[in-house]
């Protein structure tokens, strides 16, 4: 029963299995192939327009390495990554010590700060900006607005600075968030807390 329920909800989805699959036979293997969606009508019975194209999905971050960007101190673990429009991509994580980068060189304020990135559509690096505090910062985030900002969020539990100074501190845990322009500029800032103990 599962089987076949998986298979109304492939099939609703576009895809369709090549091989048959029953409960009982494990012989044969389903393998998925994408579908040509058919052709929808209007009301009156004349094709649909065509769906207008959608923006290309953010890369995987795990398959950003630094390490050839990396002129000295440890290669940053990059925790997320998105594309904008014309290719270039925005990744962001988290690094400890002092790392050389192109021409920059980040410094972390305490145990692990976090980075934000850009690199072209061809993968050239154009600027790295470190944003932390004296504690440990986690679980950065990037996305894109529809400004054309860059959205920065994590975790803290010190005294964060976005770029333009320290925030305030919160007894309690707290998430941060720091907006840039597309040129690395810091342009808002602020943390909130979790309200957790």
């Amino acid at each position: 029963m599962k089987i076949v329920v998986g298979v109304l909800a492939l099939a609703a989805v576009g895809i369709h299995c090549s091989a048959p699959v029953s409960d009982g036979d494990t012989s044969q293997t389903a393998t998925p192939e994408l579908v040509a969606p058919a052709e929808v009508a209007d009301r009156d019975g004349k094709p649909a327009k065509a769906a207008a194209p959608t923006a290309p999905p953010a890369r995987n971050a795990e398959a950003l390495d630094l390490t050839t960007l990396v002129h000295s101190g440890s290669a940053p673990r990059v925790t997320s990554s998105v594309s904008d429009e014309y290719g270039a991509r925005y990744a962001t994580g988290t690094f400890v010590g002092a790392v050389s980068i192109g021409k920059s060189v980040i410094t972390s304020r305490g145990d692990e700060d976090v980075f934000l990135l850009k690199l072209d559509a061809a993968g050239k690096f154009l600027w790295i900006r470190s944003v932390g505090s004296a504690a440990t910062e986690s679980g950065p985030r990037v996305t894109l607005e529809s400004t054309g900002r860059i959205a920065l969020i994590g975790m803290t539990n010190g005294d964060m600075d976005c770029g333009t100074g320290p925030l305030q501190t919160w007894s309690s845990d707290t998430f941060f968030l720091c907006i840039f322009g597309s040129d690395g500029a810091s342009l808002i800032s602020g943390v909130f807390p979790t309200g957790a103990p």
